[in-house]
Order: structure tokens, then sequence, then C-alpha cells
């Protein structure tokens, strides 16, 4: 049963228990005990109305009765204890995942995953719809991707799920920003302060994977109206409770109440995406169809994530073009799977208008040749499993989620165009074998596939055997609604 029909008949229990000692009090008041009879009866009837509870519980119930009928105070305790007590433990926690984009999925699966296994859960997944925005952040296209979500997941739409009457315990989102993004925008009913008042907690977790030392503390809303925000790391909670004037500056609030809240709000319990990470294998990753006999062994096939932020960084797409061109001369010795960012070219449509024709070219040439090929997939994982080595922006989260493949990545430097290293093969050889992550400029795009093709065994990672962070968010949180359930 859900835990709101649980409250509801521990109270009624509770009032019996009330009525009966009352009416030990007022036994020559007739008036008195005909309306103390009629409460018992009132809330006897609502415990009778949950009829499929099951067999033990309409053993307790008439058990109960008798005790009631016979002014049995003491032994009416006793049962009333073991009622409670059943209830507690046939409560089932309602729990919702609101995400928007499909690509960004993997920041919730994981924990969808451990509560829809968790018997103490009853799980949904209601992808919410939004709107693509123009250059002067008016809506243009209405969007919702429950279509594009892996086939395993069952969702129910939006427009269908009453969610001011079903009221869930706990709903999870990964869209933080509410009215403030430039490019996408929910609709408001899925703003963090609305869906605040449909539930008795709601968690936000980041759709990507903090960077520290590095990821930028910048405030998102859901921050604030959310009960949690669920970080991956110490760094990510420290430097974002560092961060509180800047928070209470935006919300015009005094700076101490926001960093009591951000103190309360921010928890380090891992990262989903990690999750996802290392369980990655040829079933859960398959090869893209169109990508068969392309992306094979005999060449170093490299994952180039273009992100919006070494765009905003470069000012320019000379980087990418240079890039691109650098695989285009080494095909034969290895092959793109070019990823960029699934918003890049709304976001330059918004904000570099003028980069938008030559950005369109840039993948009109690509498409139409044959050294690689364009990752649009709307999880990111076949680039993951099917690439040899990583090549993308440091301040990305999938420049950090690679890391866990064990796999080469190579960070770049946006505003350097044509990188030149002076490093020999025999030395970069040697500083891959003791780590996986290396730097422009100190090592180049080609010196990483020229020791990656001449050293085959480079193309195999390890993964790392971690705690599951689902697993710790599903738990953490039905734990906080039991504990408050106690109190």
């Amino acid at each position: 049963m859900r835990k709101r029909t649980a409250k509801k008949l521990f109270k009624c229990v509770d009032d019996i228990l009330s009525s009966m000692e009352m009416l030990t009090k007022f036994k020559g008041n007739s008036y008195m005990v005909s309306k103390v009879k009629k409460v018992c009866s009132d809330n006897t009837a609502v415990l009778e109305n949950e009829k499929d509870a099951g067999q033990r519980y309409s053993e307790l119930l008439n058990e109960f009765k008798k005790k009631i009928e016979s002014s049995d105070i003491e032994g009416a305790k006793k049962t009333a204890d073991d009622f409670k007590n059943l209830i507690s433990d046939s409560v089932v926690y309602k729990v919702v995942f609101m995400p928007y984009k499909a690509s960004m999925w993997d920041s919730l699966e994981s924990v969808w995953m451990a509560a829809d296994k968790d018997k103490r859960c009853e799980t949904v997944v209601v992808p919410i719809t939004y709107y693509e925005l123009d250059s002067n952040r008016n809506p243009v296209k209405r969007v919702n991707e429950r279509e594009e979500f892996p086939e395993y997941v069952p969702v129910v739409n939006d427009e269908e799920y009453d969610l001011e009457n079903d009221r869930p315990d706990i709903i999870y989102i990964h869209n933080p920003y509410d009215d403030t993004n430039l490019v996408t925008r929910v609709e408001s009913r899925y703003y963090s302060w609305n869906l605040k008042k449909y539930c008795e907690k709601l968690v936000y977790i980041p759709y990507y994977k903090w960077v520290d030392g590095v990821s930028s503390t910048s405030f998102k809303s859901a921050m604030y109206y959310a009960d949690y925000t669920v970080q991956s790391s110490d760094d990510a909670v420290k430097r974002c409770i560092e961060a509180s004037p800047d928070y209470a500056r935006l919300l015009g609030m005094e700076n101490v109440e926001v960093r009591n809240a951000m103190e309360e709000k921010l928890i380090n319990l891992g990262s989903p995406e990690v999750d996802k990470i290392v369980s990655l294998d040829e079933e859960t990753a398959k090869i893209p169809e169109e990508w068969k006999k392309k992306v094979i062994k005999s060449r170093v096939n490299v994952l180039y994530n273009t992100t919006i932020d070494e765009i905003f960084v470069a000012k320019s797409l000379d980087k990418v073009k240079e890039t691109l061109e650098i695989f285009k001369r080494q095909k034969n010795r290895a092959f793109v799977i070019w990823r960029p960012h699934p918003l890049l070219r709304q976001t330059l449509q918004s904000m570099l208008p003028h980069l938008l024709d030559e950005y369109d070219e840039i993948m009109r040439a690509f498409m139409d040749d044959d050294y690689g090929v364009l990752d649009i997939n709307a999880s990111m994982n076949h680039s993951i499993f099917w690439s040899d080595a990583y090549y993308g922006f440091r301040s990305s989260s999938l420049t950090e989620l690679y890391k866990y493949t064990g796999k080469i990545v190579l960070k770049d430097s946006p505003k350097i165009v044509r990188v030149e290293s002076n490093m020999s093969e025999n030395t970069l050889l040697a500083r891959l074998r003791k780590t996986n992550v290396v730097n422009e400029p100190e090592v180049s795009l080609e010196n990483m596939i020229d020791v990656i093709y001449g050293n085959g065994e480079l193309k195999y990672g390890k993964h790392l055997d971690l705690e599951n962070s689902g697993f710790k968010i599903n738990n953490y949180m039905l734990e906080k609604l039991c504990q408050e359930d106690e109190n």
C-alpha cells in the first residue's frame, strides 16, 4: 500500500485506542458513550475498506475488533502494535523518474534499476515534454523523447500521468534549469518548485559527471528547490557549498540561509553514469548497424567528443576542422567516431548564429566522406564501448566518464589549432602504460594514434570495481523516508 494510505490507517488505529481510553472515563455519560462508539465504528469501517491488504491484515483486524468490542484496552494496544508493524512492512513507495532527454537517461538509470528491483518501491518512468528555443528564447518546437528510451525501460506518456493526484513519494530529475535554460526548456509544470508540491522528496541528479577542480559551480535552480542534489565527489559538495554566497545573491536571500540549505541538500553518493560505463558489454552496447565493417580493430577507433564549452572557449570552429582533417589524413590507421554535443547545433543557432552555416558545411562534408561515422545515438555508450581511445575537452563529463574504461584519454586544448609535440614514441608509450590520461599540447592527436596503432594492447582498458551508486542512492532516499515516518 502507499505511504499515505498507511498514514491514514495509523490514524484510524490511534483514534480507536484514544476513544477506548476515553470510554472508561465517561461510562455513565450516554451521549459521550455514543459519540465514542461512533468514532470507533467509523474508523473500523475505514480499516475494513482495505480489502486487498492480505490475509494477515484481515486476521489482525478481526482480532483488533474483538478487543474493541470486549473493551480490552491492553489487549487492543498489543494487537494495534502488531497491526501497525504489518502496515509499515506493507508500505510501497511510489518512485517516479522524470527525465527529459533520452541521451541523458544514464544519469538516472542505475537508480531506476535499483528501485525497480526493490520490493519497497513501485517505479514509473515519465519522460517529460520540453521546448527548443530560438535566439530570443521563444519556443519553436515541442519535443517529447519517450520513443527514444531503451526498450527495456517502460515509459508513461506525461500527458496521461496524473502527477497531482498520484503524489509520488520520490521524484528524480536530471534537468535543473527550470525557466533559465537558453537552449531548451521544460514545461512549467515540471519546474522544480512545482514538482516539489506533489512529492515527499524531490531529488536532482546532474546529467553530467563532475570533474574535480574543473567543473563549474554555477547555480541551477533545482539545487535549491529540490530536497537533495546528488553529487559524485566530495570536491563537488565542497565547492558548491562554498559558492553559496553567489547562489544567495541570485535568489535574493541571506547567505547563511542558503549555505545551511546547501549543506543539507548536497550529498556525495556517486555517479549513476559511472555505473553504466563499468557495466557495458557487447549486449548492452550493441554496435549500430551502420557502424559494422567501419569500426574495425585493424584501425585505431577514436571517439571525438565536441562540446559546447570548447566552442565558446575557441570562439571558432577551426579546431574542429583541423581535428577532422587529421582523421582524414590518417584514415588507413585511424577512424573517428564523431559525437558532437546533442545540443551543439541548437546552441550555435541560439547563441553563436554566425558559426551555424560553417558548422553545417563541416557536417555535410564529413557525412559525404568515409573516414568516420557520426554518433547521433541517444546514448553515448556505443561510442564509449566500441572506440579504442578518446579525444575531447577536459571539462566535459564524457572525458571524465571515459577514464573509467581504462582506455586512453587525450584532453584537447581548443585554442591551439595545430598541436606539435616533441615527445618521442618510446616516451609516450612508457607514459601510457602508467596512466591512461594525457594532455595537449604535450601529446598530439597524431602522436596518440601512432603509438596505439603500433601497440594494440593499449586499445583494451580495465574496468574499475566500484560500489553501485544507483543502489546507494535508492537506499539513502528510502531510509530518509522511513526515518521521517518513525519521527
